[in-house]
């Protein structure tokens, strides 16, 4: 496996110490910072996509078909951690009474089955067309939910200075492989969660088979993605993550390899993190909201 050059190269701390300097700076001011140009360029990307996001058969079909493994992942994860009341255990509205942050929620694909379940949940996203495109199925196809979901245009180092330990849980799914400053962003999302709360994260190794079968196969030969819709330089191993996670007060408890199968479009856990993996780590009681 080739390994993410991130931590050799010092990034991390120079990454550590420009989120540091952000947060002081931002004391003094609620303006929300300019988004840099390659952010705009993956949120156009998507955009683009944004009347294909609940086609199950459209180029969002992988997407869509994800919420098959990653929906109990959260929720047994949650279980697990024995924050769910137990009267709710085992039943349809398992997660009842939990708040959880959706980062990156684009159309609403999890979103709305976390509210399924009963959790309260927010999905915030640079998408203008994204959250549209959210907001218009919740009103047209589950108007039950609507108490239960909110959607907002907000960066979530923006959400973060109103919601500071707020979150029973955050989900970072499918959303690491298109950002530059992964430190910054996990901070963040990491800053609005309850001591003791669970970050998800779902996405794909930085490894040659995870390059091969989701990028050349995946969007240039099979078409089950948009193509340009993955970089390798943005792609990061489950251990960089940990590691990141470790220096933010977060104890990493399980990590999952999974992959897809494109022929019947279906996802699946696996016994190696070579593709894709899901990742779940608990914030420890100390916390610094500042």
């Amino acid at each position: 496996m080739l390994r993410n050059s991130f931590f050799a190269n010092g990034k991390l701390r120079q990454s550590l110490a420009s989120v540091l300097g952000t947060n002081i700076a931002r004391k003094s001011s609620t303006a929300t910072p300019p988004i840099d140009s390659g952010t705009q360029k993956e949120v156009r990307h998507h955009e683009n996509h944004a009347s294909e996001w609940w086609n199950p058969n459209g180029t969002m079909g992988a997407l869509y078909a994800l919420n098959e493994i990653r929906v109990p992942f959260i929720r047994d994860g949650m279980v697990a951690r024995g924050t769910v009341k137990p009267n709710y255990v085992n039943t349809t509205r398992v997660l009842s009474g939990q708040r959880i942050l959706e980062v990156g929620c684009g159309g609403g694909l999890l979103t709305e089955q976390l509210a399924r379940l009963g959790a309260q949940v927010t999905g915030i996203d640079l998408g203008e067309k994204l959250i549209e495109a959210a907001r218009t199925h919740l009103k047209c196809f589950s108007p039950e939910l609507s108490s239960n979901v909110d959607y907002i245009i907000e960066p979530v180092d923006q959400h973060v200075k109103t919601n500071c330990e707020c979150y029973d849980a955050v989900i970072v799914s499918e959303v690491l492989e298109h950002v530059d400053d992964k430190v910054a962003l996990l901070d963040a999302s990491v800053r609005t969660l309850k001591p003791g709360g669970s970050i998800f994260i779902t996405t794909l190794n930085k490894t040659l088979p995870s390059w091969f079968g989701g990028v050349i196969l995946g969007e240039y030969v099979l078409n089950l993605a948009p193509k340009g819709t993955h970089h390798w330089d943005k792609m990061i191993s489950p251990l960089d993550v940990q590691r990141i996670l470790d220096t933010m007060n977060c104890q990493t408890i399980l990590v999952n390899g999974s992959t897809y199968d494109f022929w019947s479009n279906t996802w699946r856990w696996i016994n190696s993190t070579q593709m894709c993996y899901a990742l779940h780590a608990v914030k420890q009681p100390l916390s610094n909201c500042t």
